[in-house]
């Protein structure tokens, strides 16, 4: 809704509703293999099996609905003050999935996550048009953040019961081998255990049949289960800003337009809480209460001046600071377990007395959080100041060039202390420090008053990098014409490409260091620390379009387009491939080898097993992902009478990509895919005020193509075993279906869509 009354107020009220739904069943997803299941009944003589679940979606998905509102009102908007006040509110709701994070009652898990976030922002500010050409502007933002997304167990993790009918889960959603005897607390099974003796290997139940039709097979008591689980983090966030903003063209051939910002936020977590009930060992519940809280600190200034020297040539100059300091603090409260007595009672059963037991100050919690009673701070800030110079020359009517220079000072902060250089080897606890020079060259010609040109080529260099992807050298380069060889006929076409690289170690001056220091030295080998390096990181974007318009008449016309991109990326790694041991162990499956050039195993030198000096744990590989794109659209239009108006036409957008496989169980998924659509509408005006309209589209969606890995192996050393993938008999992503081990990504639509329009 919008009302506006001359010189005295405008207002304008906008709402929205959507709903987002989710799930690329890749996304997340561990690459389970099916066929897999638990006996019913004793090891050694099962009476039925129960499936190992496969998961088929993923563990990230989501079913939101969002409300948005925006409410703005400007008063006097022709004098010289002017006020204006804006309120904006924007809520999500919804269920969604998402990994625990963190393992809990045994294993990892799939929880539900009831999201609920609201932001409220309400702006008021005035305008002062002192003279002709110039504005000043006081503004104050305000934006108010409510977290209240809470955790539990996901409902399709409940796939078993105990004796009594309680459902639970099993969690270990990610494993690839089924749920076992390792998780069970044998010394109270009772007669459900019998151990190894000699040859003979140990005989046990863990699930038992339903003890009802259709029901949940029943888990034994002494196993590791969950019944229920809460984590709520209930966080608030308010974000105070002030702007003070000039823009001023008063004097003659100088513009101007600055404006200083400044923000002190406050966020607080006052009750952080993380249960769950069940067993695990002896424990059947354990709580942890903590809280946390953080301030945010900006400063924020742009400048930006042009001056017309002569009539054809103008000097600019663009300054941008901008400061940002962010400490804070958490501290787990309390950590509290209850539990039941030892053996025999380590079941969830038991009905006697249990043990409970508050966490001693300094104990440990679970990874990533602080230990109990202790405050953890953190911090992180940044600096950011820029300058970019620009020369701009008219050099006649048809061509202009420009030529810029920027110069930044990048400074990141991070841990505590985080005032000096970041220590050798250290990861967090110190700053980095980034330069970078740049130049842009523009020019824009026009050759024929029927054919523009413009286009711009950028270099920059920077001498430090914050992340192994960081770009250290920048090359960009850009060209766009315009040709129009009758008034009726345009087109167009476009190249655009961006090369970034980083060529520096991960940590190769650490290593140098540990070495010159000796044996003597702490830590005392060299070459202690993995060395993961060079890094020859390399990402490029490129795309080359054209496009056209013929519309010689008023009766038919055609557009048309083509575009292809290019969005590559890859970096030397480490990694781990996820290999099991041995073939012969139930359940094994291999993980992706490398070669070298001579076809040894392509181990990373000198990582060994974080602490052992004897079992390499990492294979070094060239992590890539590579998106080729070809896009495409025909268009016809026809109006054969003036009662009617058409359109044909079709599209289509078709990636034939790959990538690197560090699982070998994964595949392509959505970079080898193609999104097709054709479409037809038809209008008819029956008369002056009634007309009829029909639309078709068709929308299909395909995956396919060969995905995973050439080489596998089902160890890691310097002598592994090295085989084609395809000559096993555990599944891989060269011998899987086009949609690996999960659910088909295919689909297609035929949407028809009839409308009548009136006008009275």
């Amino acid at each position: 809704m919008s009302a506006e009354k001359g010189k005295l107020y405008e207002f304008n009220a906008l709402f929205r509703r959507d709903r987002r739904y989710f799930d690329y069943d890749l996304l997340g997803n561990p690459n389970i293999p099916g066929g897999q299941s638990i006996p019913i009944g004793p090891s050694n003589a099962r009476t039925g099996s129960f499936a190992w679940p496969q998961t088929l979606q993923s563990p990230f998905m989501f079913n939101t609905m969002r409300r948005m509102t925006d409410i703005n009102i400007v008063l006097l908007p022709l004098s010289k003050v002017t006020y204006r006040i804006s309120y904006a509110k924007n809520l999500m709701e919804g269920p969604s999935h998402s990994p625990s994070g963190y393992q809990f009652a045994k294993y990892n898990a799939v929880l539900e996550e009831y999201q609920r976030n609201n932001t409220d922002d309400i702006t008021g500010a005035v305008d002062w048009k002192p003279v002709r050409g110039t504005m000043v502007t006081y503004e104050e933002q305000i934006t108010h953040y409510k977290g209240d997304s809470y955790f539990t167990l996901a409902a399709n993790s409940l796939i078993a019961q105990e004796a009594d009918g309680t459902p639970v889960a099993i969690n270990d959603y990610d494993s690839l081998a089924p749920y076992g005897i390792g998780a069970c607390n044998t010394a109270s099974m009772g007669s459900a255990y019998t151990p190894a003796s000699g040859s003979n290997p140990a005989v046990y139940t863990i699930f038992s049949a339903p003890n009802m039709p259709g029901g949940l097979p029943v888990i034994n008591p002494a196993c590791a289960v969950v019944t229920s689980y809460l984590r709520s983090q209930p966080t608030r966030a308010i974000f105070p800003t002030e702007v003070l903003r000039l823009q001023s063209a008063s004097v003659k051939n100088l513009s101007i337009n600055g404006d200083v910002r400044y923000t002190s936020a406050n966020m607080n977590l006052p009750n952080y809480y993380d249960s769950y009930q069940g067993l695990n060992g002896a424990t059947r519940s354990l709580t942890y209460i903590g809280k946390a809280q953080a301030t945010r600190e900006v400063l924020a200034a742009d400048l930006g001046a042009t001056w017309q020297a002569t009539s054809n040539f103008s000097l600019g100059d663009q300054i941008n600071f901008s400061t940002m300091h962010q400490p804070g603090t958490t501290v787990m409260i309390s950590g509290t377990t209850v539990a039941t007595p030892t053996n025999p009672n380590e079941t969830i059963t038991y009905q006697g007395p249990l043990t409970t037991t508050n966490a001693a100050a300094g104990a440990a919690t679970f990874e990533g959080s602080s230990n109990i009673g202790q405050s953890s701070a953190g911090y992180t800030g940044q600096l950011y100041v820029t300058n970019n110079l620009t020369g701009t020359w008219d050099v006649s009517p048809r061509t202009t060039l420009s030529l810029t220079y920027r110069y930044q000072d990048h400074a990141v902060a991070e841990g505590d202390p985080h005032n000096t250089p970041l220590p050798l080897g250290a990861s967090v606890g110190g700053s980095v420090t980034i330069h970078e020079n740049a130049g842009v060259l523009t020019a824009a010609v026009r050759p024929t008053e029927n054919l523009d040109l413009n286009g711009s080529v950028e270099m920059a260099y920077a001498d430090n990098a914050l992340t192994p992807v960081s770009p250290r050298q920048l090359w960009h380069y850009r060209v766009h014409a315009r040709y129009r060889p009758k008034p009726w006929a345009t087109i167009s076409g476009a190249f655009n490409d961006l090369e970034r690289h980083n060529n520096t170690n991960n940590n190769q001056a650490s290593v140098a260091y540990e070495a010159a220091l000796g044996a003597s030295a702490t830590p005392p080998t060299p070459n202690s620390l993995p060395y993961e390096g060079p890094l020859d990181h390399v990402d490029h974007t490129r795309i080359a379009s054209v496009s056209g318009v013929l519309s010689p008449n008023e009766h038919y016309g055609l557009d048309f387009s083509y575009a292809y991109t290019d969005v590559y990326a890859a970096t030397n790694i480490c990694f781990d491939n996820g290999n099991q041991n041995a073939s012969t162990t139930a359940g094994a499956y291999p993980g992706t080898a490398t070669v070298t050039s001579s076809g040894a195993p392509n181990v990373c030198p000198g990582v060994y097993g974080r602490g052992s000096t004897t079992q390499l744990a990492d294979w070094f590989g060239r992590d890539f992902m590579d998106a080729p794109t070809q896009y495409g659209s025909v268009a016809l239009t026809m109006s054969p009478v003036k009662s009617i108006h058409s359109d044909i036409g079709y599209r289509i957008s078709s990636v034939n990509g790959s990538r690197f496989f560090n699982d070998a169980r994964d595949v392509n998924g959505s970079l080898v895919s193609s999104y097709q659509s054709p479409f037809l509408s038809l209008a008819w005006a029956a008369t002056s005020k009634l007309t009829w309209k029909a639309d078709y589209n068709f929308y299909g969606y395909g995956e396919g193509g060969p995905s995973g890995p050439q080489n596998c192996s089902f160890s890691t050393s310097l002598t592994s075993a090295i085989v084609p993938c395809t000559s096993l008999s555990a599944q891989t992503g060269l011998t899987e279906s086009p949609s690996g081990l999960t659910a088909p990504r295919n689909f297609h639509a035929n949407n028809v869509t009839l409308a009548v329009h009136y006008q009275f």
